[in-house]
């Protein structure tokens, strides 16, 4: 593992290889070696596991690299960067989301705060001992150690000010490392040089030129994160400074690609081989190009188009204060220029014109399209505790494995083994049968609390607890768009599952969606959705 320094120069200022290109020739400068000569040869393969959402549970990490034999550890946020005093700092209901679906607190405890009023507030309801937000405390005293090193973005409910501690120095954690805007990663194992490239935090467009609480780069407040449009321009910079034809480069980042078309074109701009994101919390982990789920490049380009309107309605609005609060600094004027790059580059409409920013249409137009949309290959993770993803990597081969808990079927039948007996055949009596009423299978499904190989308790379904606004720098309602639509119309809500669903859950403000809800039975997650801004 070796690191970068982002102000290094750019070694190979020429033109790159498109993804999945075949080199012509040595790089310049290099001459052919006899077999052997001068060459490291490693033996044997590299695992790389990668997981997400441990939420605080750091010593799970410990028992997941075990368990997949895992060299190195690749984390895509929520990672529950949380110290002693986090919870004085904490949004009473962020907390409550945290603490809803946290491996740390007893079932009695997260009962008990599901069914509690929303006053006296939770700080008050419970000592703190019986609200433990991470385990990282125990890290930082050196109590327990990681034994593999992990490599980790920041994901949307984490302590801002936890993070600037960390990239500082003054906190420090063995084989910790965090990937950032400034900071990239290089793993040279098993014949691949690894690039690795991450941005942390929800990507809400309207807050992406707030830096809340944030003294740095990075923005956040009360408990949670989000990214920003400078941080997006530094990520590039960065990419740009240490980029080697040589190398595979990951992009790593807690919100999907898949669903989030301007970090779509941000993985295209940083030239990336595979993203693995998470953000989803399916209980199955995905796998895909986006020429695999597009039918046509103009669906893509409709994607693509859809997130460049939602910005511009937002710059559009907030251009007036942002120009002139960067006007004296010549460095934060050249990262917002080169963010603003990003998203002139995407399609205005769906039909026509190469969403990469290449050339016209013309012969040579589908080069790039082609490359990326074929070559650039995708991974979403499960949550930790549901499942994981390993990079294989022996003679320059990436090869993967997928595990997933999955979902627990044997509802249908009407015939449920007892615990310790699922090999047996049970007898259907009249209890064995579904009752009136029966619960979803989300319901059903083991939730693991602990590191795998722990018995598993059962979750009760619960309704999924947004986090409050987070007071803004700069504060203002995108405007309503008037003309017709740049791109045709997409679906704003996925297809509804004629599985059956729990019956309704307790209503929350429609100010609280900041935060994404909790998988719905058999894979039917709820659609993102962010805040409002006030």
């Amino acid at each position: 593992m070796a690191s970068q320094a982002p102000n290094q120069p750019r070694p190979y200022p020429g033109n790159y290889l498109p993804n999945g290109g075949a080199a012509s020739g040595p790089a310049p400068g290099a001459v052919p070696l006899l077999p052997n000569q001068g060459r490291v040869i490693q033996q044997g393969s590299v695992r790389v596991l990668c997981i997400a959402d441990v939420r605080g549970n750091l010593q799970s990490l410990n028992q997941l690299a075990a368990d997949a034999r895992a060299n190195y550890i690749i984390h895509t946020g929520d990672f529950g960067f949380y110290d002693d005093r986090s919870l004085d700092r904490i949004a009473d209901k962020t907390l409550k989301h945290v603490a809803q679906y946290s491996p740390l607190l007893s079932d009695a405890v997260k009962r008990s705060i599901a069914t509690a009023p929303p006053q006296p507030p939770i700080k008050e309801r419970f000592s703190r001992e019986r609200l433990p937000l991470s385990e990282l405390p125990l890290f930082l005293t050196k109590q327990y150690t990681l034994n593999v090193p992990v490599y980790t973005v920041w994901g949307a409910c984490e302590d801002v000010q936890v993070l600037e501690k960390l990239r500082s120095g003054e906190y420090k954690i063995d084989n910790l490392h965090i990937i950032d805007e400034a900071h990239s990663r290089l793993l040279d194992v098993g014949g691949v040089k690894l690039r690795l490239l991450g941005l942390g935090g929800a990507v809400v467009m309207h807050k992406l030129f707030d830096n809340g609480e944030g003294r740095t780069t990075i923005a956040g407040g009360q408990g949670t994160m989000w990214t920003t449009l400078l941080q997006m321009g530094e990520l590039v910079d960065t990419a740009n400074r240490v980029y080697d034809p040589t190398e595979t480069r990951i992009f790593v980042t807690h919100a999907s690609p898949a669903r989030e078309g301007m970090l779509n074109q941000l993985s295209v701009t940083l030239k990336a081989d595979f993203s693995i994101s998470a953000g989803l919390h399916f209980r199955y982990g995905s796998s895909y190009n986006e020429f695999s789920v597009n039918p046509t490049l103009d669906h893509y380009r409709g994607k693509l188009a859809a997130s460049k309107a939602s910005f511009n309605d937002v710059w559009d609005t907030v251009k007036s204060e942002v120009e002139p609060a960067v006007a004296d600094s010549d460095s934060q004027q050249r990262l917002l220029h080169l963010a603003l790059d990003i998203v002139q580059k995407m399609p205005s409409v769906a039909n026509g014109g190469n969403p990469f920013g290449g050339p016209a249409p013309g012969p040579q137009s589908g080069v790039i399209d082609e490359s990326a949309f074929k070559n650039m290959w995708n991974f979403n993770l499960a949550d930790a505790a549901y499942g994981w993803l390993v990079l294989d990597v022996d003679n320059g081969r990436i090869g993967t494995e997928m595990r997933a808990q999955g979902f627990n079927f044997a509802h249908r039948g009407g015939k449920v083994a007892p615990p310790g007996q699922a090999g047996q055949p049970v007898q259907p009596t009249a209890a064995s049968g579904p009752p009136a009423s029966a619960p979803s299978p989300a319901g059903q499904a083991q939730v693991r609390t602990g590191p795998p190989g722990a018995p598993q308790q059962p979750r009760q379904p619960t309704a999924s607890v947004a986090t409050p606004p987070i007071a803004q720098q700069i504060k203002t309602n995108p405007p309503t768009r008037t003309g017709p639509s740049p791109v045709p119309a997409l679906p704003k809500e996925p297809i509804k599952s004629s599985t059956p669903q729990p019956g309704p859950a307790p209503a929350n403000s429609a100010a609280e969606k900041a935060i994404p809800s909790e998988v719905k039975p058999n894979g039917t997650s709820a659609p993102e959705k962010t805040v409002s801004n006030s």
